[in-house]
């Protein structure tokens, strides 16, 4: 995965409009592209409001023309998520921080609410199954692991590599969404 770094506040503010977070959510876990009006369909938009938003989020390079085809004397072009990593750059403290911190929280609330909908979902289905057997369809994990600098290196380059491999769609796979949280909780000696 390529990364890209949105920095300026105008491509910040394109990038995390609410409606096209969900139009990057839809592409990305569609297996094919999708044309304005299947997304709108999946949205419940117009296919117009669907084509302004992809014209705002093509230019930062997170969604691409994939091909078009002639249907019924009309062209209909097939958009894809494009298969980047979008650094928003919660390291850098400017004007935009707030913006950023209101994204992230936003980003990780649907995660857990998408968890939430499908693990219900198939718990009303499965009405019999033992809990450790829903695992299989997602689960969170919480807790503390004690590790070594290196072992947090490996642990970090193992799991980007994992989600590099597995970032593509294909017929034989399903799509996991995730929201990952690591961080170092030990304080600086200079703080």
């Amino acid at each position: 995965m390529n990364p890209i770094q949105l920095t300026s506040k105008e491509d910040l503010t394109i990038y995390m409009n609410p409606i096209r977070q969900k139009l990057l959510r839809e592409l990305t876990l569609s297996k094919l592209p999708m044309t304005p009006k299947m997304l709108a369909s999946k949205l419940s938009i117009s296919p117009s409001s669907v084509q302004h938003h992809i014209k705002k989020l093509m230019p930062l390079g997170v969604i691409e023309l994939d091909h078009q085809e002639l249907i019924n004397g009309i062209t209909a072009s097939y958009y894809k998520a494009t298969n980047v990593s979008v650094q928003i750059g919660l390291d850098k403290s400017d004007d935009t921080m707030m913006q950023k911190h209101v994204f992230m929280q936003n980003s990780l609330a649907n995660v857990y609410d998408g968890f939430r909908s499908r693990m219900s979902k198939r718990a009303e289905i499965m009405v019999d199954i033992e809990p450790q057997q829903l695992a299989k369809w997602g689960d969170i994990m919480t807790g503390v692991v004690h590790m070594k600098e290196q072992d947090s290196i490996e642990l970090l380059k193992l799991i980007s590599t994992y989600i590099e491999e597995h970032a593509l769609p294909s017929a034989d796979t399903n799509a996991w969404e995730f929201a990952l949280i690591l961080y170092n909780t030990q304080e600086e000696e200079d703080e």
